[in-house]
């Protein structure tokens, strides 16, 4: 069996505020360290569990924030690192069994969460796929699907372990390690109690994946209607300018297709644009 890892900074043990995840301050290197340390635990339960292989995809922002000199894991584990990528988070998980969402938060706008947006904070105000609000993990989950990929678990904070549970039910495992108190500051587990949290989270995602009980997300008969709202109009100028995307109004735009991976690369297309 083999296991995709998509990475993100946001929902790692310890890191509660924005300065945290954000290479140009000096408070960065925690948050890169703490990152490190739940995908090390995450991996080290799925190849105790019976794994032979783990990707990971580097996530988060730049995508260089794992160091690959203190994996330890020898040939089973690679990393994929660097951006851009055509499906940026989920780069490389066509290969995998089943996926996992490490580190991961909840959607732009939701209450008592750490962190709390949709790809890009000072872009995005929502993003919806066939009229349901998503954010990262609806997304990314949905991109998967289309190739019968399951989600098999996702760790954070307990808001991206609700959103996540609600759209894939019951069969999804989801390790939390912290709760929101505010959108920068939660109570938190420490270190050497997540290590084991995500341990044990990481093996039984692994027995259910083997089991096919792992969940992969409805996205209906393929047909896609995906709408981003952006923060402002000037935003929003800037994404309607992509040919065959329909203008809503003053601040949503409109892309439809049939593809999800197309999707996805459409929409961090239209991100990119208004965020210039």
């Amino acid at each position: 069996m083999k296991i995709f890892i998509s990475a993100d900074m946001e929902g790692a043990t310890g890191v509660v505020r924005g300065v945290q995840t954000d290479h140009r301050e000096k408070e960065y290197e925690f948050g890169c360290r703490m990152m490190l340390h739940d995908v090390k635990a995450v991996i080290r339960g799925a190849l105790d569990a019976g794994a032979e292989r783990v990707l990971v995809n580097d996530s988060h922002w730049r995508m260089i924030n794992l160091d690959i000199a203190a994996f330890g894991f020898g040939e089973r584990v690679s990393l994929i690192s660097g951006s851009p990528k055509a499906l940026c988070m989920v780069e490389g998980f066509d290969t995998a069994d089943a996926a996992f969402f490490v580190g991961y938060h909840a959607k732009a706008g939701t209450a008592n969460a750490t962190i709390d947006h949709t790809i890009s904070g000072s872009v995005v105000y929502s993003i919806t796929l066939n009229g349901k609000e998503l954010g990262e993990t609806g997304l990314n989950a949905a991109v998967c699907a289309q190739r019968g990929v399951p989600l098999a678990l996702v760790t954070g904070d307990a808001a991206v372990c609700a959103e996540a549970s609600a759209l894939l039910g019951d069969g999804l495992v989801t390790a939390c390690v912290k709760t929101a108190r505010g959108r920068e500051s939660a109570e938190c587990l420490l270190p050497e109690t997540s290590d084991q949290v995500l341990d044990e989270a990481a093996k039984e995602a692994v027995r259910r994946a083997r089991a096919r009980k792992s969940p992969v997300m409805d996205i209906g008969s393929g047909a896609f209607d995906l709408r981003i709202a952006f923060h402002n109009s000037k935003q929003c100028d800037e994404a309607a300018i992509l040919p065959g995307i329909e203008r809503l109004d003053g601040r949503t735009v409109r892309a439809t297709g049939r593809d999800m991976e197309t999707m996805m690369r459409m929409a961090l297309s239209l991100i990119s644009l208004a965020g210039s």
